[in-house]
């Protein structure tokens, strides 16, 4: 009787073993989305904001229309500013951002340039947009005078921790945002 007893508790050791280790994962998986849902909701504002203030800049600063790269690394400038006041763990490092501008010509075509958009990127971690602005073109409405609106599109990346990937063997660290806007 007590050598069933003795394997029926061995039995119930290594079950609840392998349901603390899945319910492990589950807890780390949990941490992570959590994790860079918070930071991909950081980055939402933010780029939404750069991209504001970008398309504003002319009529707030009485620029040029042609961006520069002083500018593209301010508007870094004001990311990583922004981010290291919201978030503890904040590295320089490993944000990233790409400035994307489509200006248009009289004659309503894009003015050449790289596929017609003027790249600015910035940021020691590399980022890239899910769809390229050169693809977004039909987005810039024609005024009233016949001329195109510039477009403006701001992606910000940032490398997040990567707890659960990790675990895995995969590599699930990307946190990205992308907005775009029509200028004045």
């Amino acid at each position: 009787m007590t050598n069933l007893a003795n394997k029926q508790r061995g039995v119930f050791s290594i079950e609840l073993a392998m349901i603390l280790v899945g319910f492990s994962l589950i807890i780390v998986f949990t941490m992570d989305v959590v994790t860079k849902q918070s930071v991909k909701g950081k980055l939402d504002r933010l780029s939404y904001s750069v991209v504001s203030l970008l398309k504003e800049r002319t009529q707030l600063f009485d620029g040029e229309e042609r961006m520069t790269n002083g500018e593209a690394a301010a508007a870094l400038a004001l990311v990583s500013n922004s981010l290291t006041a919201t978030m503890n763990s904040f590295e320089a490092s490993r944000v990233g951002i790409l400035i994307e501008q489509q200006r248009f010509n009289s004659e309503q075509q894009a003015i050449p340039s790289v596929n017609g958009v003027n790249i600015y990127k910035v940021g020691e971690y590399d980022c890239e947009p899910v769809a390229r602005l050169s693809t977004k073109a039909e987005l810039s409405p024609v005024t009233n005078f016949g001329n195109r609106l510039s477009l403006y599109q701001v992606t910000l990346c940032y490398q997040t921790d990567n707890l659960f990937g990790s675990l895995i063997g995969k590599s699930w660290e990307l946190a990205r945002s992308t907005s775009i806007s029509i200028g004045r």
